[in-house]
């Protein structure tokens, strides 16, 4: 972890009661985000955002700010935000600016433009305009969603009207409108909001507002977004996902080769970020989303291995109690172990699922969503395999977990969105899994058509070999119509076909999967079958055609300068500092050990002292797996007996680091108030970064570490 740049001045005090060791003299928001400095950086977008202030830098900053919003960088756009307020702690705009950056936190995106609200007597006629459109909009969170974003439409719609030449204001227009869908508020004319965009685009070709107008298109006549596919990463190469969005399009109209492109340009960008700073990548907005992309794209494909190593890896980044569970489908780790067993499905590898069975890519879960998806691919597995004892077993299991889930309600998630109604998965998970043991008794017909019909959620592939097998190839014709024309869908179309004897329609999609097909994996089993299909059907044995050249793609950079493919762990900075007795010691010293490093804010931190307890009360524990525990103070070395005294931390060894120097190399350390941070960090025994969090509070649950450490080190 390194620091990024020095800071000249601290914001302002707004609170005069005294905050908790960690926590920011300001107030509960700023708490919460980014507590070290922003850097101006190369790529973010042409933004020209006019504010009162007379530090260039800042309005560097803050222009910086609004771009990074237009990408969804949310994080580091609040970053940049604050960055502006170091310098100018005046700038109302900046408050309005972290705002903005909070629109998925609606009570920290409140208290910041209140903050605003209070500085817009030295804000210009048009900032108060933008101050006032916010404090509408979040000033009465009790209000109508709905009516809000009506209001916000309207507010800044006047703002367009006052100041025709405001490019970001018809570029904000724009993004909520879109956005307002959120509140119940349906967009009535695309075609009036892609005018808007083109406005924007007239004046700045280049404007990250390309992504809007992806946005704007993707739901409905994708061609119409080709122009700002090509355009939106050039025009904001340093944010990830705008070479992410690229792909909504691209994947709409069937051209995977170049949504591929686009998702992986995205994971590397990502990476190289992540590889720069050494933050976690759950700590990055649509991180999950864009990893999970890639890999149902590189699927399109037919890149199996490819997924199938992107899938591991998301199982491989470290878990989170809040931010990267295997509760919340939409975090990384649910979706990387969801997306694994889906891929090795859908390619066929029977053996490798069932090995995934007690491997650390599968570790036990008592999550009744994932127990759903294990014993059902393991059944079907087992019945390719033709291993009955197993799929029977993993059907009574599936009847036990459905009287363990009994009457339950789904539950929600962060944003209080039901979760997936873990009975009805059950219901068609015991469904298929019946089927498939129907067919291996020969049972009636019509019974396990009845059970597959149930099985409502069974991928379209798999049901086509289910009808096959039972006979009825007329079935297995109509359901393999409805698989996509991707190089997977493709191929199992002709084989089903040419199974069918419709030769005719099998060389007609054969053509089809010539192109598309074109990087699909050669030692699939799918593989072999289109191999030995092509020549059958009349086509050279190396049916695959090389990708169509495009011209309307944009220029690209080389893929290799973006960054890492996959998730690395990040290298550790050393430390040498004394313990009680004046003893030097290095974290290069413990190389070859495993080390959970912790750093406190000396005795007199209650919270600190109840951490250091709880790590003491579990040393030997961690003793057992060969882990040593180092514990950082921002206290004299003798202060540290009073430390030992107090929090009872045996089993720790304890260092001080008086003048903060460790603590701002690991970036235990708020630049904007310079103070320092509470930090927990586990070091493998090659001196890599496996697990780290920063905060206000120290991290207080060393069980969920020690478990995460079990799991983490493993790989």
């Amino acid at each position: 972890m390194r620091r990024l740049l020095p800071f000249l001045c601290c914001l302002p005090l707004l609170h005069a009661e005294d905050a908790l060791p960690g926590h920011s003299d300001h107030g509960e928001a700023f708490n919460e985000g980014p507590r070290q400095a922003a850097v101006l950086l190369d790529g973010c977008g042409k933004v020209n955002f006019p504010v009162t202030t007379g530090n260039g830098e800042a309005r560097k900053f803050f222009n910086q700010g609004v771009a990074q919003f237009h990408g969804f960088w949310f994080y580091e756009a609040e970053r940049s935000f604050r960055q502006a307020l170091k310098l100018d702690p005046g700038m109302a705009m900046g408050y309005w600016g972290c705002s903005l950056a909070n629109v998925n936190n609606e009570k920290r995106a409140a208290e910041f433009i209140a903050e605003a609200t209070k500085r817009r007597d030295s804000a210009s006629a048009r900032e108060k305009l933008w101050i006032a459109a916010w404090q509408k909009f979040y000033g009465d969170l009790k209000k109508e969603k709905k009516l809000r974003y009506m209001d916000l439409i309207k507010d800044l719609e006047g703002i367009v009207h006052e100041h025709p030449e405001d490019v970001e204001a018809k570029a904000l227009l724009a993004w909520t409108i879109w956005k307002s869908k959120d509140g119940g508020v349906a967009m009535v004319s695309r075609e009036s909001v892609d005018a808007l965009l083109r406005e924007v685009l007239a004046k700045e070709p280049m404007h990250p507002a390309h992504h809007y107008r992806i946005h704007l298109w993707d739901e409905g006549k994708a061609a119409r977004g080709v122009d700002s596919a090509a355009a939106c990463g050039p025009s904001a190469p340093t944010i990830a996902h705008m070479w992410h969005m690229p792909g909504h399009i691209y994947g709409k109209l069937g051209r995977h080769e170049d949504a591929a492109w686009h998702q992986e340009a995205s994971s590397r960008v990502d990476h190289g970020h992540i590889a720069r700073t050494g933050i976690r990548p759950d700590q990055i907005h649509n991180y999950a989303h864009n990893q999970e992309w890639l890999v149902r794209t590189f699927r399109e494909q037919g890149r199996a291995g490819e997924a199938m190593a992107l899938a591991r890896n998301m199982v491989e980044v470290p878990r989170h109690p809040k931010s990267n569970t295997l509760e919340n489908p939409k975090h990384v780790a649910s979706h990387g172990r969801t997306r694994l067993i889906e891929t090795l499905l859908k390619f066929e590898k029977w053996d490798e699922v069932i090995s995934l069975e007690g491997s650390r890519w599968l570790d036990p879960a008592d999550i009744d969503l994932h127990e759903i998806v294990r014993l059902r691919s393991t059944g079907v597995a087992a019945y390719f395999l033709a291993d009955w004892t197993r799929l029977e077993s993993c059907l009574a299991e599936l009847g036990k977990l459905r009287n363990k889930i009994g009457d339950k309600e789904p539950g929600v998630d962060e944003q209080g969105k039901k979760l997936p109604d873990a009975r009805q998965l059950v219901k068609q998970a015991k469904a298929e899994l019946a089927a498939l043991v129907a067919m291996n008794k020969d049972a009636d017909g019509k019974e396990i058509a009845k059970l597959l019909d149930e099985a409502k959620d069974t991928p379209a592939e798999r049901l086509v070999r289910y009808h096959l097998k039972r006979g009825d190839k007329e079935k297995a014709v109509e359901v393999a119509g409805k698989l996509p024309q991707d190089a997977m869908g493709l191929a199992v179309r002709v084989d089903v076909l040419a199974a069918a004897g419709k030769t005719g329609s099998a060389k007609k999609h054969f053509e089809t999967l010539g192109k598309r097909g074109a990087a699909m994996d050669r030692d699939l089993a799918i593989s072999a079958r289109m191999d030995a299909l092509a020549v059958e059907l009349g086509f050279p044995k190396e049916w695959r055609l090389a990708p169509e050249v495009r011209k309307d793609v944009g220029k690209r950079p080389e893929m290799a300068t973006m960054g890492p493919l996959l998730w690395e762990p990040t290298e550790s900075r050393n430390f040498h500092l004394a313990d009680v007795e004046g003893t030097m010691h290095g974290l290069s010293g413990l190389r070859g050990k495993p080390v959970v490093v912790v750093f406190y804010l000396g005795s007199d931190c209650v919270h600190c002292m109840e951490q250091l307890t709880d790590f003491a009360k579990r040393a030997e524990e961690f003793a057992k797996r060969g882990i040593e525990l180092v514990a950082i103070g921002s206290e004299e070395p003798m202060g540290l007996r009073k430390t030992a005294d107090k929090s009872k931390s045996g089993g720790l060894l304890l260092l001080a680091d008086p003048d903060l120097k460790v603590f701002k190399d690991w970036g235990c350390y708020d630049d904007f108030e310079e103070k320092p941070l509470h930090g927990t960090f586990l070091i493998d025994g090659s001196g890599r970064m496996r697990w780290m969090e920063i905060s206000y509070d120290p991290f207080q649950d060393a069980g969920f570490l020690l478990n995460e450490a079990d799991r983490l080190l493993k790989f």
